[in-house]
């Protein structure tokens, strides 16, 4: 007996919004942080970043688990690719039955085209390739150069999806501020993750820095990571990352909507807060303070706890994550 084929739902229907809902309600489990970035963009922006986010977050999760070897990550990739590549195509059609990220996954396919013409779709593909390039190195030290190019493709085209979707007026600095957040991010998560990233076979620091800083020990050694810390390379990734957030901020600086000027600011800080607050060690986390409060007080219904979160939100940027003063004091010339 055939299956009956899923379709995209219209924005508005009952059959969207549980799409949507469900995405951001995935995402609500994760953490406040996750959560936050569809409360700013108004209502199609965060309905858009909320399918796309949830299927993004998901998946990774699914590759980058230390639970499966790089066989069966790539598997995963190749099952992966037809759904991609036929929703890049303008031709995805699924089973009801299909897995619940295929779903949103296809729900953002049709928002992209309807509301966006387009303008994401080229991010989306170098999302992909960087997914590629993330299980490709498993087990490899790349070259600087090889680090550089996959962060880029990775934590660049991240932001510049979420701008994208979320429609902020930048004044002509998408992909600047792509660029400096998505580097600035992506080299903090592979610190913070670097442990975790080991034991699944990823190795975040890069030939040069191991020559730079005189590691003799080898990625399969005993007390590698140890010996990578006690050489200094948390202190020489940490000026690197604040140096960009740095940049970030005095661009941000410069954008005339208010909203998006904080959020810009908040982020900086977020990012930054491990660091200036002595937490840059592999295992902690940065987080989105208030964010306990702000999800206590929005109610469980997906739909109005957005309509009431972009109101709330605008509220929580208006007070700094860490304090800017630290910023000069500690990193700035």
């Amino acid at each position: 007996m055939s299956v009956a084929a899923f379709s995209p739902s219209t924005p508005g229907t009952p059959a969207y919004d549980a799409i949507i809902n469900s995405a951001r309600s995935y995402l609500r489990r994760r953490d406040f942080l996750t959560y936050s970035t569809p409360l700013v963009p108004e209502q199609v922006g965060s309905e858009t970043w909320s399918v796309s986010w949830g299927y993004i977050r998901h998946f990774d999760d699914m590759i980058d688990s230390p639970k499966i070897t790089k066989e069966q990550a790539i598997d995963l990739m190749e099952q992966e690719r037809e759904i991609v590549e036929v929703g890049l195509a303008g031709n995805l059609k699924l089973p009801r039955n299909a897995p619940l990220r295929h779903h949103w996954l296809a729900q953002f396919f049709y928002n992209e085209r309807k509301f966006y013409s387009g303008r994401a779709l080229q991010v989306i593909k170098d999302l992909y390739e960087s997914a590629w390039g993330d299980v490709q190195r498993r087990g490899q030290v790349l070259t600087e150069k090889e680090m550089s190019v996959l962060l880029y493709k990775k934590a660049r085209s991240f932001f510049k999806l979420y701008f994208i979707l979320a429609d902020f007026d930048l004044q002509g600095h998408l992909d600047d501020f792509s660029y400096l957040l998505g580097m600035g991010l992506g080299m903090l998560d592979d610190i913070l993750d670097l442990a975790i990233d080991y034991n699944a076979g990823y190795v975040n620091i890069t030939q040069e820095e191991m020559r730079n800083l005189g590691i003799e020990l080898q990625p399969g050694d005993e007390g590698f990571l140890e010996h990578v810390i006690k050489r200094g390379y948390l202190t020489y990734k940490a000026k690197k990352i604040m140096s960009l957030l740095i940049k970030a901020r005095a661009l941000a600086r410069r954008i005339r909507v208010p909203l998006v000027k904080t959020f810009l600011l908040r982020l900086t800080e977020i990012f930054a807060s491990p660091i200036i607050e002595g937490r840059f060690i592999p295992g902690q986390q940065y987080i989105f303070k208030g964010g306990r409060l702000a999800d206590k007080i929005l109610p469980k219904n997906e739909a109005l706890a957005y309509r009431i979160g972009h109101t709330l939100i605008k509220y929580f940027l208006k007070y700094p994550q860490v304090p800017s003063v630290l910023f000069k004091r500690e990193y700035e010339e």
